[in-house]
């Protein structure tokens, strides 16, 4: 006869919950958000400048900020890319445009954190497409709006990649959840794609309800 199960006891107060990562600074949320039709020839538009978040390698995540002037009236538009370096890639991307350049540099530090970083336009879209990259070895795909928001990138196969950056921690995924993550199915796909010892997540110290 199978054994019962048995009853967790309520009665035994709870373990206070520790986020490891509560002494690393994260990404503030911003409201999403996109206006204005991408035009055909948005990637003729030259680049204004490219921003990351401070200290981004140790974070392992990023808001990206590519923006281009736009051409036929000297205003902005730019595309912010949410990107995960150590598991998920892109996991986020919104753009907007017909921005002049105070309109636009008001906007910045709430689209980085309060902590823009300038770098390279070249870095910028290695860290997006490498990010892409070495998130789909295990079958994670960028967010749907990267479709429309990366037409303000250049295309993958013109890029130098001359940055040699590395993705993953120590040579793994790692999987750091944020709040709209599904973590247990994040983690189910890890172990199907990477398998047992070949990936790593911070969680919980013991562990949330739902794992």
């Amino acid at each position: 006869m199978a054994s019962k199960k048995k009853k967790k006891d309520k009665s035994q107060p709870r373990r206070p919950k520790v986020n490891l990562m509560a002494g690393i600074p994260r990404p503030k949320p911003i409201d999403l958000y996109t206006s204005v039709e991408i035009p055909d020839q948005v990637r003729e538009y030259p680049f204004y400048g490219a921003w990351l978040m401070e200290g981004w390698e140790d974070r392992g995540i990023t808001p990206v900020v590519v923006a281009r002037r736009q051409a036929d009236d000297d205003n902005i538009i730019f595309g912010m890319y949410m990107v995960d370096l150590f598991c998920l890639g892109v996991k986020d991307a919104l753009w907007k445009g017909d921005l002049n350049s105070k309109q636009f540099n008001r906007q910045l530090p709430q689209l980085c954190g309060d902590m823009p970083e300038p770098c390279e336009v070249s870095l910028a879209h290695e860290v997006i497409y490498g990010s892409i990259d070495f998130a789909r070895k295990y079958g994670f795909e960028p967010h749907r709006d990267f479709r429309k928001a990366g037409l303000i990138l250049d295309p993958p196969e013109t890029l130098s990649w001359k940055h040699k950056l590395e993705f993953g921690k120590d040579g793994k995924p790692l999987f750091i959840p944020g709040p709209y993550d599904n973590a247990r199915q994040i983690l189910n796909q890890l172990k199907r794609t990477a398998g047992e010892g070949n990936y790593n997540a911070l969680m919980m110290l013991n562990g949330p309800d739902d794992l």
